[in-house]
């Protein structure tokens, strides 16, 4: 039996689904020692490719509009394809380093971008305005509209970063608290937090407002959350100015509105969907081309994943305007082979057959990922409300209900 804390996507809902996609690219622009420019279009086409965002925030690109341009011109809008847009290019602080929004335009139009907050003169952060291009929009003359922040906060485990961080998170949290009822519904906020756990100050600021579909918990150089790890890459430094050390911090989120969790919700979070890209919780304090290759992934996306950047990227999933399946699965569902229950605060899960279960709680956050073989019984203490245990082969489903 393994038994893993995961980021695994779960796809439960059908109609039109949004990939939201965070990235730190590493100098895009600016890494003529290892991996330029042109090598970068190259790794990150590939990637592009294999996860099929609708909307992505990256952080770091070198501080000019060009790059921008040809991250549109060189990356996506290649092999027949048009359709996407970037935010302006803004840089108020002077940074070397800029961040910027990239839309699919078949689904989304612009609206605006609005500054948020220097972070005391290290980097904008700004807050982009879309509207979803609904289908029915010109006959209802209603829309469901998108907030976008992308956010990089201060790197560094000193006192004086988390402090900063804090800030940064505080103007945030006034700015969203600030917007009206009709754009705080589905509010998306990505990027590299460079957040050390879920005690700093900043997280906590953050959770006010938005709901991180990861774990909490100490997860700086803790393999417990290796799933969620996305830094570093390669354990070793290269020319490129990205870090070595290997798999051991979680530091990119994507975090969202808490209507995006409700059963009304018009983008509604897909369930147990947030993933980091590449990453199978069995490199921790290694590089990401250290065997075994992670299953699931080429050989070329790894390669890719490992010359793009220190980073990885991490994925998240929206239905839009749909029924949220939880509230739909039957409490006696078919099952074939195995079956899940509650005992004294406790979610027991037995198999007859060789599987692998994810277990979901009621606002879509993935708690662990169980691998049984046949006759094999797992228990875990979990804390009470309702959870959705689901088996990957057969794709069967069972709601469980935890007392305490």
């Amino acid at each position: 039996m393994r038994y893993w804390l995961v980021g695994v996507g779960v796809l439960l809902w059908g109609q039109d689904t949004l990939r939201v996609m965070g990235y730190n690219l590493l100098t895009y622009g600016a890494t003529a020692g290892y991996c330029d420019t042109r090598c970068k279009d190259q790794q990150l086409r590939t990637i592009v490719s294999f996860i099929r965002p609708h909307l992505i925030g990256v952080n770091e690109v070198a501080a000019s509009s060009a790059l921008v341009r040809r991250l549109l011109d060189s990356v996506l809008n290649v092999g027949g394809v048009n359709y996407w847009r970037s935010s302006l290019y803004a840089n108020t602080t002077g940074s070397n380093i800029v961040s910027a929004l990239f839309y699919d335009s078949r689904r989304f139009g612009w609206l605006k971008q609005e500054l948020v907050t220097t972070q005391g003169g290290l980097r904008d952060i700004y807050a982009y305005h879309l509207y979803y291009k609904d289908p029915t929009l010109a006959q209802t003359g209603d829309t469901l509209f998108v907030v976008v922040l992308v956010s990089h906060l201060k790197a560094g485990n000193a006192p004086s970063d988390a402090q900063n961080r804090a800030q940064a998170a505080v103007a945030i949290r006034q700015y969203l608290q600030s917007l009206p009822a009709s754009r705080r519904s589905f509010v998306l906020e990505v990027g590299d937090h460079n957040l050390y756990g879920s005690s700093e100050a900043a997280y906590q600021e953050l959770l006010q407002v938005l709901v991180d579909p990861g774990p909490a918990g100490p997860w700086s150089g803790n393999p417990q959350y290796a799933f969620f790890h996305s830094q570093s890459t390669r354990l070793q430094s290269l020319a490129d100015g990205g870090i070595g050390g290997g798999l051991n911090d979680r530091f990119d989120f994507i975090f969202f509105s808490p209507a995006c969790t409700t059963d009304t919700a018009r983008a509604r979070y897909v369930m147990g969907s947030f993933r980091v890209v590449g990453q199978d919780g069995q490199h921790f304090g290694k590089a990401l081309t250290d065997p075994p290759t992670p299953a699931g992934y080429s050989a070329q996306l790894i390669n890719a994943l490992y010359a793009m950047s220190d980073h990885l990227p991490v994925v998240a999933e929206f239905a839009l305007s749909v029924t949220p399946a939880i509230s739909s699965l039957s409490l006696q569902q078919e099952r074939r082979g195995w079956r899940a229950w509650s005992e004294g605060g406790r979610l027991f899960l037995r198999s007859e057959v060789e599987g692998a279960y994810r277990i979901v709680d009621g606002v879509g956050r993935l708690w662990a990922v169980v691998e049984l073989r046949p006759g094999e019984v797992s228990e875990m203490p979990l804390p009470s409300g309702l959870y959705v245990v689901w088996e990957g082969h057969t794709g069967t489903v069972q709601k469980v209900a935890l007392s305490p």
